[in-house]
């Protein structure tokens, strides 16, 4: 039988990177929702007054 040659770990994992964007990415629609319910609703959260 043949050996697999010793590979190594990559520097940047693609998958790491994928799930810090998408993390950034939520933050900002989250900090964008709420500044956006405070101009239309006058509140932080649009259900506090249903």
């Amino acid at each position: 039988m043949s050996e697999r040659p010793a590979v190594g770990q990559p520097d940047h994992n693609v998958y790491t990177v994928l799930l810090v964007l998408a993390t950034i990415i939520v933050g900002g629609a989250t900090i964008y929702l709420a500044v956006r319910s405070q101009q239309l609703f006058g509140s932080w959260n649009p259900f506090s007054g249903a």
